[in-house]
């Protein structure tokens, strides 16, 4: 299967907006830990198999589920492979990580230190953009790397959880029904947005908008208005909710192109918590209120394998400056604004961005644009 192919406006904003017309199917007859276990059987065995391991609730959780399910059937424990950020204080997570392995009694493990090999002009992204040209997602090389170290296996990730797992629409709704009103005032003013129609929830998303500065004004207000759409078409109904999470194009997308990576250097990559029998069991069983919250839905279906410190766990690593090293500042101080569409895209602005401190994540598809406009 083909790649995809990111349209311009796509390319000049760093996002891949709107949702595939997947029906929510039947409810499964499973719950989510008995289809969790199944996905992850096929894979087990095929050695090497790797867990993408961060120290975070996700990676923590399938990697607790995967252990548990190895030991009960008698397989080789899958092998957790972390990355490692010595040069990026915010993106460490040591303490969290050793927790978890010390709870699971797992000793073998696989670290990569990462310094500059990330960036999206690095040795890794390089040599992808020359074969591939421009895919999506642009963040691909922590991945790759990962992939490369699983050949001839498979790579099992969390991607997908914070989707599967997090808050909803009606989220706020639920505390307030749950809780019976014993609830912090923001909760009232949360729950009624989410009953309010969808023009209105545009309009709010409009006014709290992430806005790209590298793009002409009217540019930017398209993109916006997309997003705006994007944010308010999601349903009421948690069920419902969950699966448009992950029937969201630019996750789908990004899940095709990681597996097509991986399927080049002879890997299965699995997103657990983004297969449709995964998410279409954990929609039936939240049923259309779900859960009061993240840490309640980690509770409910997976609190006997972790501690609750690790699945409450509120903070998440940062890995910004992990991603944009000497490599963009490089390109970007000798770049003279050729190789991106200037109709939709002001080159200063977008210059100075890449040679800030902090780079804003969706300009990435158009600093690899212009590096394939001067080297492929």
């Amino acid at each position: 299967m083909g790649l995809y192919t990111m349209e311009p406006l796509e390319i000049a904003g760093g996002w891949v907006n709107g949702y595939d017309p997947v029906p929510l199917p039947p409810d499964p007859h499973e719950s989510p830990r008995r289809v969790l276990d199944r996905l992850l059987l096929a894979h087990l065995d095929n050695a090497p198999c790797l867990v993408a391991f961060s120290g975070g609730r996700d990676s923590s959780v399938l990697l607790a589920v995967a252990a548990s399910l190895a030991r009960r059937e008698g397989l080789p424990l899958p092998v957790p492979i972390t990355l490692s950020y010595p040069d990026a204080p915010d993106a460490e997570e040591s303490r969290w990580q050793d927790a978890v392995l010390a709870h699971l009694d797992i000793t073998d493990r696989i670290v990569l230190t990462v310094h500059d090999e990330h960036d999206p002009l690095g040795p890794v992204a390089t040599r992808v953009l020359r074969q591939h040209g421009l895919i999506w997602p642009p963040n691909f090389a922590p991945t790759v790397r990962l992939l490369a170290m699983a050949r001839g296996g498979s790579l099992l990730t969390g991607e997908g959880g914070d989707e599967t797992f997090g808050l909803k629409r009606v989220t706020p709704l639920t505390k307030l029904v749950k809780s019976k009103g014993l609830v912090p005032p923001a909760v009232y003013a949360d729950a009624l947005a989410a009953l309010t129609p969808a023009s209105l929830r545009r309009r709010a998303a409009l006014r709290g908008r992430y806005r790209r500065p590298w793009l002409h004004p009217e540019v930017e207000a398209e993109l916006a208005r997309r997003d705006a759409a994007d944010s308010a078409a999601f349903a009421l109904n948690a069920a419902r909710n969950t699966w448009q999470f992950s029937t969201r194009r630019c996750a789908r997308i990004a899940y095709e192109t990681v597996r097509v990576l991986g399927a080049e250097l002879n890997v299965r990559y699995i997103q657990a918590f983004a297969e449709p029998s995964l998410v279409t069991s954990v929609a039936a069983t939240g049923g259309r209120f779900g859960w009061t919250g993240r840490a309640a839905t980690m509770r409910a279906l997976f609190g006997d394998l972790l501690p609750r410190e690790v699945l409450e766990r509120r903070t998440k690593a940062l890995f910004a400056n992990a991603v944009f090293t000497r490599y963009t500042k490089e390109f970007a101080r000798t770049w003279n604004g050729s190789g991106v569409d200037t109709d939709l895209v002001n080159p200063t602005v977008l210059r100075d961005i890449w040679l800030s401190d902090d780079p804003h994540a969706p300009s990435m598809t158009l600093l690899q644009q212009a590096w394939l406009a001067r080297y492929a």
